[in-house]
């Protein structure tokens, strides 16, 4: 899905399968009873993991995240390794369409507001959302719900992204970064050393009685298993294997579940360990990491990224960096006006008069240049 404090989890690219054939077009239906109590972009599924307005054949877990019914089914059964790979949306071309009928019909008002989040990506990142086409047969298709959530990376088809939180453009960009290839921030295989898992106040988790899944009085109920009955939400705090992670953990990121995601008591499921005293959870503002890592994955036409210790195929991207030792050399055989991103923290040479104008960027630690 790397070293200073940037991060957002990444999902590697798939290289070779890619989904071609377009889904069927679901059906308007009408929109599940709302849910009480405040939006954001963790709460977990609150009825069937079959509901009609999901893309069709997936689930969902991790509160917001949709995945195919084979998925979810190896994930309940602990086999979770399918999960880490996506791919990516081709050149950056995202094409958009909104549900325009029945219950899960887009007003014209929460189309422009959906436009405008989509809008606070594009300028942070090479990503082109357009209008879909007839021609186009892969799309995100936005959806009135009484939740968020999304797929994970481009699925291949017409892709639906749930929306209620209108109001709130970054949830919807947390959405659409799902759609993008990111996965949630703690799913990082180093969480650990920066918040803790209180597994006692996860629903479901069963080791508490107050927290055993169910629908008793003393029971919750907040996830749901294949056959509809209420089940342990513990997996929505498991690692996602086969990811890339750039940077330091990023406590920041909009792609960080809240302090009581999953909770059946009200007390936290996830805790920052000391000595950080950092909030969790925000849903206001793109963190640093946020855009570095996007941008990263889908760049603007003139960036260049550069790291002295790769190895292997060279593609001046940001997982196929350049890896020339001297910065000066680099930054006169780039093109006028590049941005030249030193991916991490080293030393380069590079003394000299600097004729060709780029600007560069360490985001992920001091960058020396020396002779």
């Amino acid at each position: 899905m790397r070293p200073r404090i940037l991060s957002t989890i990444l999902a590697t690219a798939l290289l070779a399968g890619q989904v071609s054939a377009q889904p069927e077009e679901p059906a308007p239906a009408a929109l599940p009873q709302a849910r009480p109590a405040a939006v954001d972009a963790d709460f977990p599924f609150p009825t069937s993991p079959f509901q009609p307005d999901l893309t069709p054949g997936y689930v969902l877990i991790e509160g917001d995240i949709q995945i195919r019914v084979d998925q979810y089914m190896a994930l309940m059964a602990g086999a979770d390794a399918t999960f880490g790979a996506v791919t990516y949306w081709f050149n950056g071309i995202v094409p958009y369409d909104f549900v325009t009928t029945g219950g899960g019909a887009v007003s014209q008002a929460n189309q422009n507001i959906a436009i405008q989040a989509m809008g606070m990506i594009a300028a942070r990142a090479g990503i082109t959302f357009r209008a879909a086409t007839g021609s186009d047969v892969n799309r995100i298709r936005f959806q009135n719900s009484s939740f968020n959530n999304s797929p994970v990376g481009l699925q291949g088809g017409t892709q639906i992204i749930n929306i209620v939180s209108w109001g709130t453009p970054i949830i919807i960009c947390h959405e659409v970064y799902h759609s993008l290839g990111f996965w949630h921030e703690q799913s990082r295989a180093d969480r650990n050393t920066y918040v803790t898992i209180n597994a006692n106040n996860i629903c479901g988790s069963g080791i508490s009685t107050p927290c055993t899944a169910g629908s008793g009085p003393t029971q919750c109920c907040l996830c749901i298993d294949n056959a509809g009955l209420c089940t342990s939400c513990a997996f929505n705090f498991n690692f996602q294997p086969g990811t890339l992670t750039y940077g330091l953990y990023d406590f920041d990121s909009f792609m960080h579940y809240g302090p009581n995601a999953f909770s059946c008591n009200g007390l936290p499921t996830i805790a920052v360990n000391p000595p950080w005293t950092n909030t969790i959870g925000q849903r206001d503002h793109f963190s640093y990491f946020d855009e570095i890592t996007c941008r990263g994955l889908y760049p603007f036409n003139t960036d260049r990224w550069l790291d002295r210790n790769h190895t292997g195929t060279i593609g001046a991207t940001f997982l196929l960096p350049l890896n020339n030792p001297n910065i000066l050399t680099v930054a006169s055989t780039i093109p006028p006006g590049a941005t030249l991103f030193v991916k991490f923290g080293n030393t380069y040479s590079g003394v000299g008069t600097y004729t060709n104008p780029v600007t560069i960027i360490a985001p992920a630690g001091t960058v020396t240049i020396g002779n």
